[in-house]
């Protein structure tokens, strides 16, 4: 496995166990076993978490320094001709 993909493993696991822990506080703040301010304090740390996570996965790759970016590629125009008479000239 290379670097990238565990990277990617670990970001989309971190970003599971932020929506499972948004889950357990809210189902726990709801059943009155958690106190109110408890849960709102885990929910936004939850939030965070997520946050964290998405700029992460989100985030555009990084240029190398040292190459440059490659030329745009400019195609010749094609000419294309109308043959009647369905012979190929």
């Amino acid at each position: 496995m290379n670097w990238e993909l565990i990277k990617n493993k670990l970001r989309r696991l971190v970003a599971t166990a932020a929506i499972l822990l948004g889950g357990a506080m809210l189902s726990a703040a709801a059943s009155g076993s958690m106190p109110l301010w408890a849960a709102i304090l885990g929910l936004f740390a939850a939030v965070i978490m997520l946050n964290a996570v998405c700029g992460i996965l989100l985030a555009q790759p990084e240029e190398s320094v040292g190459q440059p970016a490659p030329a745009p590629r400019k195609h010749p125009a094609v000419q294309l001709r109308v043959v009647r008479g369905g012979h190929a000239a």
